[in-house]
């Protein structure tokens, strides 16, 4: 009696043991797999980057694409050092019989900390200073992550994008070595390489799971299970090998990748593979881990690795195809196993068994047990079938079907015979029915322990989670809906550049950031960087995430009229393999003036970029992305913040006001004048190609002495403009829109309108009809205050500059203003779906 008791004791604690090592398994499981099916930030892709030579080759010295493209690596056998560039042409690290040294005066540095470039590059990192070197490994193998060689966006190439299914070449990239006084060049493609048809995998996975679920209406039913279960962990591990075979770096990182973070393939494995020999033994119950453990690895595999069925490369050193085909047995099998425990516990679970009442009852004839189990039934299942002879009338006196943990438990129901039964209430057969059976309070306990070992499970999966995982957002009360302010979007592609005269209204907010190209940046540098801009601004004009860290911005927000205006500065040509003589007459420097007080740092500039937007944080996000896209081809010079009016503070159509208080903007070239397009946009045959139908603009940064300003009476402030303050009107008077008649005369015969007044000056009428398209902005930047000047027009040389010598020789608003930044930009035409802004630049195809 007490042997059986012991055995109920044991079962019970093996069965709930169990459970807490699935749940634990379960919770644990889905926290280590997920950087278990990346190798160096990178999964399944479409992506594909090629090295396709390494010039001149060096013996000894060999440069691979590894990580699924993810990084290079450079081993260095020579017994001499060898250099690597960084993106400004400075020393970035180097490799050589002493080891691994980099240079923390490299911005490289820190860009290769990761894929995505998101370490922040220290003030101090100047590359054209000296190299601080310092000593990261003994080893002659160095590997990184070279940004130059892999799409650095989250989100698809414009072309890609328009036309997945077709192959396309992304860029072409070179990386420099330097080795003993020789320059070592690395040339390579990055492709977009469309996958195969998912169709064939979806099919085995399908297969695979019906064949599983099959297994348990045959004879063999046990043996089938426990095989696919062990077929399951089987391919499972060696899917692992082939991420392990990839990685990069010391046995304990391989062997990490293998087992996954947190080591739980050590957890899941051979816990699959014991409970597969179980099974195997006929152990009914166990039937529930394999779906457990089915369930887990498949669900796993499925949202990590289903991917790899329609993209044409993985991070795995298995063929592709196999590698496809294993991903797909995981699914298939897991999903089976995950169907085929209940099944499998259904068809095999006991028949209702005797009470000890019927069992002693001189009326029931006795029948003795099989002593063979019957072919294809569990042992648990023959030894209670006895039960199924009891007469009819005694059902009154059945249990629920009860729960038979395994083998042992049927050895302690059959030490029992139906002859030697107690009488009603012994305790003997209290123990051996606890002994036998597990009923809905027990099994109710073992769900109980499976959920402790599941909270265990989640808790260290938290802890051991990896840092900085941002975490997901929690659901909250519906979304107010967007204004039409927040909503408006502007088309990027067409065929002008957006942010010159569309919008008709200028938008609330501007940034405005000018570049110096990076040092030995080449041809493909800044044709890169000109991609990654257009696609960049492509996605955010339309409202569309890039995928960065700086998206949570403007979580909840619409594109706000976004627009982004990109323009190259005279100083661009003559870098980048681009001949200075290439610069369009039309992108002459502009002369110095009298008076001005320029601040040359915050002065010109290789590129720049316009981020026009109705809100400031949409600005902002938007101006930061294309700053870090920028890196490392190109630095920021320097950048200017302005303000306008907001949509709705006054009518559409009204003109804004400056920080004088004075309407800026009036007598404007309007769309409904006949040339109003030779006045703005570049129409001379005789311009390059990738100029013409774009613009040329001046940007000039104005500070107003507003205390001067403010100390004179309105009348004074209205003479020295030539306008009513209030309407805008000329002096010579109308409404705000009347021709100003610089004639008129008042009562004492004086000029209207000064002879120095500043429309007078600035009237095309005496300016040889010099026009241009005015759209400015106001500026605050601590005490100083002033205006943004954005001036657009076809040709400054017959624009802007014949008017500023005019303005700046008498214009009477000089006493109260002072020019300190200035700088000259050609925008060039706009960009068609699939291509770039300024692609014909270099000679390509803009289609």
């Amino acid at each position: 009696m007490g042997r059986i008791v012991d055995i109920s004791v044991k079962a019970r604690l093996t069965r709930r043991l169990l459970a807490v090592i699935v749940g634990l398994a379960a919770a644990l499981l889905p926290a280590g797999a997920a950087s278990a099916h990346e190798v160096g930030g990178v999964g399944a892709t479409n992506f594909a980057t090629t090295l396709s030579a390494l010039s001149p080759a060096v013996p000894g010295v060999s440069l691979a694409v590894v990580e699924n493209g993810s990084r290079l690596e450079l081993r260095n056998s020579t017994g001499r050092e060898v250099v690597v560039r960084g993106y400004s042409d400075e020393p970035y690290a180097r490799i050589g019989p002493d080891g691994v040294w980099l240079n923390d005066g490299s911005p490289a540095t820190y860009l290769n900390a990761d894929r995505f470039a998101s370490t922040t590059v220290p003030a101090d990192a100047d590359p054209a200073a000296p190299p601080r070197w310092r000593k990261i490994s003994d080893e002659t193998v160095h590997r990184w992550h070279d940004h130059r060689i892999h799409w650095m966006l989250t989100t698809l190439p414009t072309a890609v994008a328009a036309a997945p299914t077709a192959a396309h070449r992304i860029s072409d990239w070179h990386v420099d070595l330097d080795h003993d006084g020789t320059v070592l060049s690395a040339t390579g493609s990055l492709d977009w390489v469309p996958g195969p048809s998912p169709t064939p995998w979806y099919l085995l996975t399908a297969v695979s799971a019906l064949v599983v679920v099959g297994a348990v209406y045959t004879r063999r039913a046990h043996a089938l299970v426990a095989a696919a279960l062990g077929a399951l962990i089987a391919t499972d591990v060696l899917h692992a090998a082939g991420i392990a075979l990839v990685t990069t770096g010391n046995v304990p990182e391989r062997l990490s990748a293998f087992l996954g973070d947190g080591l739980t393939g050590l957890l899941i494995w051979p816990f699959g593979l014991v409970a597969a020999v179980l099974i195997a033994r006929k152990a009914t119950f166990l039937g529930f881990v394999a779906m457990g453990v089915g369930g887990l690895l498949s669900s796993m595999m499925a949202l990590d690795d289903a991917p790899v069925w329609w993209r044409s490369s993985a991070p795995s050193a298995l063929p592709a195809d196999l590698n496809r085909a294993g991903v797909a047995l995981v699914v298939g099998l897991g999903a089976g196993l995950l169907v085929a425990g209940p099944l499998l516990w259904r068809r095999f679970k006991p028949a209702p068994h005797r009470t000890a009442s019927t069992v002693a009852s001189t009326d029931a004839p006795p029948v003795s047990p099989p002593t063979e189990p019957v072919e294809g039934v569990e042992a648990d299942h023959a030894t209670e079938s006895v039960a199924s002879a009891e007469p009819e009338g005694r059902a009154g006196h059945h249990e629920a079907a009860p729960v038979v943990l395994g083998a042992r438990a049927a050895r302690a129901a059959a030490a029992a015979a139906p002859g030697d039964a107690p009488a009603r209430g012994d305790a003997t057969e209290t123990g051996q029915a606890e002994a036998a059976t597990v009923g809905r309070r027990g099994f109710a306990g073992t769900l109980a322990a499976g959920g402790v070992g599941a909270i265990l499970g989640a808790a260290g999966g938290i802890v051991a989670g990896a840092p900085g995982e941002p975490a997901a957002p929690q659901a909250g009360p519906p979304a107010e809906p967007l204004s039409g302010v927040g909503t408006t979007r502007i088309a990027f592609h067409g065929e002008r550049q957006a942010g010159i005269t569309t919008p008709a209204r200028p938008q609330a907010r501007l940034r405005i950031v000018a570049f110096d190209l990076a040092d030995g940046v080449d041809r493909a540098g800044l044709q890169g960087l000109l991609r990654r801009w257009t696609q960049a601004a492509a996605q955010l004009s339309q409202g569309l995430p890039l995928g960065d860290s700086g998206d949570d911005i403007v979580t909840g927000a619409g594109p706000s009229s976004l627009t982004v205006t990109v323009g190259f500065g005279p100083s661009l040509f003559g870098k980048a393999a681009l001949p200075a003589a290439a610069r369009p007459a039309e992108l002459t420097p502009l002369p110095a003036f009298p008076g001005e007080q320029l601040d040359a740092a915050h002065s010109d500039g290789d590129l720049c970029l316009l981020v026009h937007a109705d809100d400031a944080l949409v600005a902002f996000r938007a101006a930061r992305a294309l700053t870090r896209l920028a890196a490392p081809q190109a630095r920021v010079r320097w950048q200017l913040d302005g303000f306008n009016n907001s949509p709705g503070v006054t009518p559409t159509a009204a003109t804004g006001r400056n920080l004088m208080g004075q309407l800026d903007g009036t007598n404007n070239p309007q769309p409904t004048d006949e040339d109003f397009a030779a006045k703005v946009y570049v129409t001379d045959p005789a311009a390059p190609g990738w100029l013409r139908g774009g613009s040329v603009l001046v940007v000039r940064r104005i500070r107003m002495l507003l205390d001067d300003w403010d100390a004179q009476p309105r009348e004074a402030q209205e003479r020295v403009i030539g306008r009513r303050k209030d309407t805008g009107a000329p002096l010579s008077g109308g409404v705000e829109r009347t021709p100003a008649n610089f004639g008129t005369t008042t009562a004492d015969g004086a000029l209207a309108i000064p002879a120095d007044a500043h429309i007078r000056l600035a009237t095309p009428a005496f300016n040889n009809g010099a026009a241009m398209l005015r759209r400015g902005y106001s500026y605050s930047d601590g005490d100083a205050a002033g205006l943004i000047f954005l001036a657009w027009q076809a040709d400054p040389r017959r624009g802007f500059v014949p008017v500023q010598q005019r303005l700046a020789g008498t214009d009477a608003l000089n006493r109260f203003i002072r020019h300190e930044t200035s700088a000259l930009f050609a925008m060039p035409h706009g960009v068609a779906p699939g291509g770039h802004l300024g692609q014909d630049l270099f000679g390509d195809d803009p289609a």
